[in-house]
């Protein structure tokens, strides 16, 4: 799945910004690209039909308990709190991937 490679190819970039210390960057690919590949994920998974709507009425089209798990990752604290969010931001990722069944999903679409 395409989604899959491009969280590839960005994943490491967040962790690069961290161990240098460099919070703007690290804070802004957090954000853009990994927390919206995720976006992007579970609503492959939830709502297939919006996929491409990013967050636009994610509290209305995701199940409540993952908004507002999503909320949570993306208001951080400090470095420390980066760190932590950015690997549960991870975890989540790979995990809804490996849930998805790409041909439903190409079917509801």
């Amino acid at each position: 799945m395409r989604l899959q490679a491009r969280f590839d190819m960005f994943n490491g970039f967040v962790q690069k910004e961290i161990n240098r210390s460099n919070s703007l960057e690290a804070i802004d690919l957090y954000h853009n690209p990994i927390l919206g590949m995720l976006v992007e994920a579970l609503r492959i998974k939830h709502n297939p039909v919006h996929y491409d709507f990013k967050m636009r009425y994610v509290h209305y089209e995701l199940p409540p308990e993952v908004a507002e798990r999503l909320a949570n990752l993306h208001f951080v604290r400090n470095m420390k709190d980066l760190q932590e969010k950015y690997r549960e931001a991870k975890e989540w990722f790979l995990k809804t991937m490996s849930e998805i069944d790409g041909k439903q999903i190409e079917h509801l679409i």
